[in-house]
């Protein structure tokens, strides 16, 4: 007769508490499908998805003229005047392993397994920040497998910006700024949005916005600008801000609370001010955005071809009735700029020479 064995890991079929491993496999992937639709706050609202490893890309939006006729002459074609430029986007895979053997799940609750799947979630959440804030920090261009270069915003150093509206640009003009003085004050602010806007980028009627990311610190101080002081405009409370007592009449629309899951602190002129812990103290930055995957969003988020290798994946183990054990989390992803114009970030210094936060820093 043949003789053989049955492993623990054949016959567990629950938690500690009675739980169903394969339901709770199927809950997991579930809000892995949740979290991959909404992505992060930062992550939907400046970038455009793309899968591919460069494109070209307009740099500015301008038209074609028409010209005065002639009785015999027959009129050129129009044409586009807009400057393309290759655009390059790296791509990356990280993983992290859950480590779920069969004596692990044996000995956990459903919600000692959940803590470790909400552990993966955060994580992922970090890693795409951290990403996304390292493209928009860093003046470094670098260059993906392919070989194409995979730029910040201008720099000063790997390009000219194309003229926009009368205002031409030099090969040495930068989005990379310094404030001169160790307090951001409102010069600094109105700089940095001109700086964005001279691109055609966030102004009124193009329907985009550009929202200033700032540290509470920083974000405190821009809440308290006013004409009155002679700042260039007032910063508006937003519609869910504290209640409070003033003899002054605000005219026009106030802003929301939140834009796109993000906590806004105030408006100052056509700009929205987004307070965020994760900014780093001493730098302000100024993103234009068109909305969620808007193609006029300064950044390129590439993803794999595949779209079942897009998203925060879950990979199972290696037995198909029992997926956790040893199942593990995979991305894979890349961060480029797209519209070099659409960004804009400061370092309040007293230093006349922009050095990208440690925290972002490749």
């Amino acid at each position: 007769m043949a003789r053989g064995y049955n492993a623990m890991a054949d016959v567990l079929k629950t938690t500690i508490d009675g739980q169903d491993l394969n339901d709770i496999w199927a809950e997991f992937q579930e809000t892995l499908d949740l979290q991959n639709d909404a992505q992060t706050a930062l992550a939907s609202l400046f970038t455009f998805d793309t899968t591919l490893a460069a494109e070209l890309v307009a740099q500015s939006f301008g038209g074609d003229d028409f010209e005065k006729a002639s009785e015999y002459g027959a009129p050129t074609s129009l044409r586009p005047t807009s400057e393309l430029v290759k655009m390059g986007y790296p791509m990356q895979w990280y993983d992290k392993a859950t480590r779920f053997t069969w004596r692990a799940l044996a000995n956990m609750s459903a919600a000692q397994v959940s803590a470790i799947h909400a552990q993966a979630l955060a994580a992922d959440n970090r890693l795409v920040f951290k990403t996304i804030m390292q493209r928009v920090f860093n003046v470094t261009t670098t260059v993906n497998e392919d070989g194409t270069s995979v730029f910040g915003f201008w720099n000063g150093a790997d390009g000219t910006p194309p003229d926009h509206d009368g205002d031409s640009f030099s090969p040495t003009h930068t989005h990379y700024l310094t404030s001169g003085a160790a307090t951001v004050v409102s010069g600094d602010v109105d700089e940095l949005v001109e700086t964005v806007a001279h691109h055609g980028f966030g102004l009124r009627g193009n329907g985009d916005r550009i929202i200033v990311l700032a540290n509470p610190i920083e974000a405190d101080v821009i809440a308290g600008f006013r004409v009155a002081d002679g700042d260039k405009f007032d910063a508006i409370p937003t519609t869910e801000a504290p209640a409070f007592i003033t003899a002054e009449t605000i005219q026009g629309a106030r802003p929301p609370g939140t834009f796109n899951g993000l906590t806004v602190a105030c408006g100052y002129g056509d700009a929205w001010v987004v307070s965020d812990r994760q900014v780093p103290i001493g730098y302000v930055v100024a993103l234009a955005t068109g909305g969620p995957n808007s193609d006029r969003n300064p950044l390129g988020f590439r993803q794999a071809v595949q779209p079942d290798l897009q998203g925060l994946l879950q990979i199972p183990g290696g037995s198909a009735n029992y997926p956790l054990i040893d199942s593990y989390y995979s991305r894979a992803f890349g961060v480029g700029a797209r519209q070099r114009g659409a960004g804009a970030v400061m370092q309040i210094t007293a230093s006349g020479t922009y050095s990208a936060p440690a925290a972002y820093a490749y």
